[in-house]
């Protein structure tokens, strides 16, 4: 049983929250379909923000006339993303600069990510943050992806502290919701993806600049939606 925590810790989502590498995803799975004939604008990408790469597929395979099987998908896919991950994919502005004050100010941290073990590591080293982090949970580590709690309360474990006693980042639907289920409270980075969405997130921001280390002790939210 995990121990209560004297102070908040703070969950990572990967894409889209440290890193601005939602594009890519995006383009990969675009050009994939586009070989098979289907057209796939961004919009109707957003359904599968934070979810696996197997509930992605088997949605696709549902509302598409793919002639594909999984295992060729997979293996283009993870191999596209994998090779602009080591690359290194862009910081989301702030990631950075917080990880290092909330390292500074002692408080736990960790990375809950629905990209299995080799993206997660790839991403975090080739964007120079594998070093901060101790501890990480990746989607291959899980037996239900976001939007399920299991990844956050798993996290959560890792760090050895109660799930509301944690604050969640995340940028998309089902990381939203994961987090929620989990119990924690959650920060939504915005972004062009999400605009239009309604979140139930606690604090929102553009970026991780706008984070607040007041949040760690405040109980309540002081307001919704606030910067």
């Amino acid at each position: 049983m995990p121990t209560s925590s004297p102070r908040t810790a703070v969950i990572f989502d990967m894409d889209g929250v440290l890193l601005d590498s939602e594009p890519l995803h995006y383009e990969a799975v675009r050009v994939i379909l586009a070989e098979q004939g289907v057209e796939f604008p961004l919009e109707d990408y957003f359904r599968y923000l934070g979810t696996t790469l197997t509930s992605t597929w088997d949605d696709l395979c549902e509302r598409y006339p793919v002639a594909m099987y999984f295992e060729q998908f997979e293996a283009r896919y993870n191999a596209d993303v994998l090779k602009q991950y080591q690359a290194g994919a862009p910081l989301i502005g702030g990631a950075r600069e917080l990880i290092e004050r909330l390292r500074e100010a002692d408080v736990p941290i960790a990375v809950a990510s629905s990209s299995h073990r080799m993206w997660v590591e790839a991403a975090l080293t080739g964007a120079g943050l594998r070093g901060y982090f101790e501890h990480t949970t990746a989607g291959d580590e899980v037996s239900m992806g976001k939007p399920s709690p299991e990844i956050y309360l798993k996290a959560a474990e890792t760090l050895g502290v109660d799930p509301e006693d944690c604050i969640a980042i995340e940028d998309a639907p089902a990381g939203v919701e994961s987090a929620r289920a989990a119990g924690m409270r959650v920060v939504l980075v915005r972004s062009e993806l999400t605009d239009d969405l309604d979140l139930a997130a606690d604090w929102q921001v553009d970026d991780l600049t706008q984070f607040k280390l007041t949040w760690l002790s405040t109980e309540l939210p002081d307001a919704v939606g606030a910067a």
